[in-house]
This record gives C-alpha cells, sequence and structure tokens, in this order.
C-alpha cells in the first residue's frame, strides 16, 4: 500500500472551529499531496496529525484501517493572531516536523517529504492546477479546466488556449467550499465536438454548455 494522503485535525476544538480550521488547511495539505512522490509502506495510506494544545498521547501514534494517528502540540491562539500565508507557512511546518518524525519512527526515505515541502513553498502556496486537459482535432486550440484551491473556496475555470499559451476565453464554471466532499462532485469534463465547439460537462458526462470559437473571436 502506498502513502498518498495527510489531513491536520484540530481535535480537542469546538465544532465549528475545527470545520473553519480544516477548510482553511485543506489547501495546504491538498497542495503538498499534489507533490509527493507516494511511497509504499507497511499498510498505509493516510496520515493524520491531530493537533492540540496538549495531550498525554503527544508524541504518539495509532493505527486504524490504514489511517495512521500521529499526535502533536499546536498553539492555536498564537496561530489565529498570523497572517493568511503565515499560517498556510505554519501549518506547513507543522505537517512535515509531524512527517519527519515519523520517517524515523518507520524507516520511511525522507526525500519525498522534503521534495513536496520544498515544492509548496517555490509556489508560494498558490495551489492553482489543470484538472483536466484536451486539445481539439487540428490540434489549434488548447481547453483546460484550472483549479484554483483558496483558504477560502474552491474555484474552477474553463479556459481556451492557442497553440502558443495566450488565454482566448476564460469562465469560471463554479465557485464552492474548500471541502472535498463539495467540489469533487461539481467537477466534470470537458470534449471537442469539432474544432470550433467544446462541450462542458457535468459529472455524469451530461453537457452543462457549449463554446464556440468563432463567437470568441469576433
Amino acid at each position: 500500500m502506498k502513502l498518498k494522503e495527510f489531513e491536520l485535525w484540530a481535535f480537542k476544538q469546538e465544532l465549528a472551529e475545527c470545520r473553519k480550521f480544516t477548510l482553511f488547511s485543506r489547501s495546504v495539505y491538498a497542495h503538498y499531496e499534489r507533490y509527493f512522490c507516494q511511497i509504499e509502506t507497511n499498510g498505509i495510506y493516510r496520515v493524520i496529525i491531530k493537533l492540540s494544545e496538549s495531550d498525554k498521547r503527544d508524541g504518539t501514534t495509532e493505527l486504524s484501517s490504514s489511517v495512521l494517528k500521529f499526535y502533536q502540540p499546536f498553539d492555536f491562539i498564537a496561530f489565529n493572531r498570523l497572517a493568511e500565508n503565515e499560517k498556510k507557512l505554519c501549518l506547513l511546518d507543522t505537517l512535515q516536523q509531524a512527517l519527519v518524525k515519523l520517517t524515523v519512527m518507520y524507516e520511511w526515505p525522507i526525500e519525498p517529504f522534503n521534495q513536496a515541502y520544498a515544492a509548496v513553498l517555490r509556489d508560494s502556496f498558490v495551489n492553482h492546477y489543470t484538472f483536466r486537459k484536451k486539445h481539439n482535432r487540428n490540434r489549434k486550440l488548447i481547453a483546460e479546466l484550472e483549479c484554483h484551491h483558496e483558504s477560502m473556496s474552491f474555484d474552477c475555470f474553463v479556459k481556451i488556449k492557442n497553440k502558443i499559451g495566450e488565454v482566448l476565453f476564460s469562465k469560471r464554471l463554479f465557485s464552492a467550499e474548500p471541502d472535498e466532499f463539495l467540489f469533487n462532485g461539481l467537477l466534470g469534463g470537458i470534449r471537442w465536438i469539432d474544432n470550433e465547439t467544446l462541450a462542458v460537462l457535468n459529472k455524469d458526462k451530461s453537457e452543462s454548455e457549449r463554446i464556440r470559437v468563432p463567437n470568441i473571436m469576433s
């Protein structure tokens, strides 16, 4: 089994604060996951870092249903005083510090973790990526679904570009809370009907709209 997922939990906060923390932090560890080169483990596919001001289990682990939980102390008062990017750096450092400890405990290679950490820093926490990409039949145009996973929202755009990467058309398809249970159900696809017509698809492959390139160019 390969390790591929990570989470940060504020497990002793009030429910509303826990959800707020989870939605904010998800943009950081989802970004980390995109760059993480999955490693083989002995039955672990997800690591959850359980954060609290203080817990007698700090520094210990629990394993259940292929999910490894690690208890880590965290200063929520200091965290809440930080600016947005300072919060993201704090979360990334907290995640990385805990994972480095686990690499020692479980004899995992450290390089994939260091590479993911460095990549998120290199992006300056801008978690934008291409979800779908399709050339038209004569390969003169390319359509993309571009996702922006921010701390407060998840936005999906459809874009049409020419061969040199100039954006000819851009439209936001939807904006949702940065919660996979919400936005994963909204992410569909794209399909070129012909060289000049792009179909935007829903999750169930039905069409939500068509975009005509001549209309864009006029």
